[in-house]
């Protein structure tokens, strides 16, 4: 056993003893005792009130008695101040105890649904800090050590803590106050009554508004991981990536899932149509973590779509997951353009894929058409692409993107250099006006008599 080990496992049993002493006469520290204590201090009563503070946080002892007896010995105003200092350096000794006995530990062994919460808390940061805070239902004590388990930094720790812990420790100290100026008999004990209920009152509502601003994410049953939308991927599953954050985020550095969907939290009402024709199918909504992505989950199942599931770990988890990985996540087996070097088309199975639909429509048929040809080429298959009707506006060179959408021109050229043929009907190009030097260039003038030929030769035929 090497030294730091003896080291923790001492400071281990030390703690754990403290903490029973510390039950065992936990009848001993009472307001009386409290006060007691801080009038025979003196001038330096506060420093005393502010360790006590910390010495009951880290042993686990009920911190709102001491909140409460911060209000009475102090005042509203320096009773909030020395007992939020107090809390959050209890909680910050706390949180570094519990970093050095066992973060190391529980980093190597944690697995499964474990390893997937400490990362997800992890990934929020600050902003989980500023939830627990605010919400007072999860047992103080417990989590100042729950939370130093994790990677969370010590800054965005300390500070959060206090910031968030503000609204709870000014009601309680209020509270201490007014109940202290009750007994005492003094002046507008109505008022301070009315207004310590109000201060609990407001500290009540805010797990409800906490959840409302936070957007609450999907049931557990509706969550998916990473590593599962990968596999999910990989196994060619019909499932659509939804990426709900902005554009700028689309494109920037934590890239995108290739093949998914962009359309912004704030536009999704709007554009429910683009989604319409997956209603029954399933939808995997990532964002950067799971804050956007739960509130979209929620708004598409009170619209209907009953299999949109929740990437819990966003794009943060996502990029952790894949080894090696670029920004834009390319190398997806389900990505519409296969790997460099990659395939050998023509020495497999032959599919030829007819597309009908026009591109950028709300059915994004001609998108789901291209994907899968893009996996076919994977999977070391021959694909041809025919374009009719109005698929043939697919072939024209310049078309205007949509904000948000996959750009097909780029999607369809890139196919072509691995090995994609493609070829666009006469008929359907004059319906379209369009002639041959509007096409994207290696797209052919077809015939429907080519298209025969095509079909007879291949072993799997698809329209979109």
């Amino acid at each position: 056993m090497t030294r730091r080990a003896l080291i923790r496992i001492v400071l281990f049993a030390a703690l754990a003893a403290a903490i029973v002493l510390a039950y065992a006469y936990r009848d001993l520290l009472n307001v009386a005792a409290l006060e007691a204590w801080v009038k025979n201090a003196g001038a330096l009563g506060p420093l005393l009130y502010m360790a006590v503070y910390v010495v009951v946080t880290v042993l686990f002892l009920p911190g709102s008695v001491i909140t409460l007896a911060g209000g009475a010995l102090f005042g509203p105003v320096w009773g909030t101040l020395y007992s939020l200092t107090g809390a959050t350096v209890g909680a910050a000794v706390a949180f570094l105890i519990a970093r050095y006995l066992a973060s190391d530990w529980v980093h190597r062994k944690a697995g499964g649904w474990t390893k997937q919460l400490i990362e997800g808390v992890e990934q929020e940061g600050w902003r989980f800090i500023a939830f627990v805070r605010l919400v007072p239902l999860f047992p103080f004590n417990l989590l100042n050590y729950a939370l130093g388990l994790t990677r969370i930094g010590l800054l965005a720790y300390v500070v959060g803590s206090y910031v968030f812990m503000f609204p709870g420790a000014v009601a309680y100290t209020y509270l201490g106050y007014a109940g202290r100026e009750a007994v005492a008999g003094g002046e507008g004990l109505i008022q301070k009554g009315l207004l310590a209920l109000a201060l609990l009152s407001v500290v009540a509502f805010l797990p409800r508004l906490v959840k409302r601003l936070r957007g609450a994410p999907a049931a557990a049953e509706g969550k998916i991981s990473s590593a599962d939308l990968k596999q999910r991927l990989e196994q060619h599953d019909d499932i659509t990536v939804l990426d709900v954050r902005p554009a700028k985020d689309y494109a920037g550095e934590l890239g995108h899932v290739a093949g998914s969907l962009n359309i912004p939290i704030d536009e999704l009402p709007k554009r429910l149509a683009e989604l319409e024709s997956r209603r029954e199918l399933p939808i995997a909504v990532i964002c950067r973590t799971n804050r956007m992505s739960g509130k979209a989950v929620q708004l598409l199942r009170e619209t209907g779509f009953k299999q949109a599931l929740l990437v819990d770990d966003g794009m943060v988890g996502w990029n952790q997951k894949q080894p090696g990985s670029s920004a834009t996540a390319t190398t997806s087996e389900c990505s519409a353009t296969p790997l460099p070097g990659g395939v050998s088309a023509g020495t497999g199975k032959t599919v030829t894929i007819v597309i009908q639909n026009a591109p950028y429509k709300g059915d994004n048929k001609a998108w789901h058409a291209l994907r899968f040809a893009g996996a076919a080429l994977a999977e070391d298959m021959k694909v041809q692409v025919h374009l009719l009707d109005d698929g043939t506006q697919l072939a024209k060179h310049g078309q205007q993107v949509p904000a948000g959408a996959v750009d097909l021109e780029k999607l369809l050229t890139e196919l072509m250099e691995y090995g994609l043929e493609v070829r666009a009907c006469g008929m359907s190009l004059n319906d379209c006006q369009l002639d041959e030097r509007d096409l994207i260039p290696g797209i052919q003038k077809g015939s429907m008599k080519a298209l025969a030929s095509w079909v007879k030769e291949s072993d799997i035929v698809l329209t979109f």
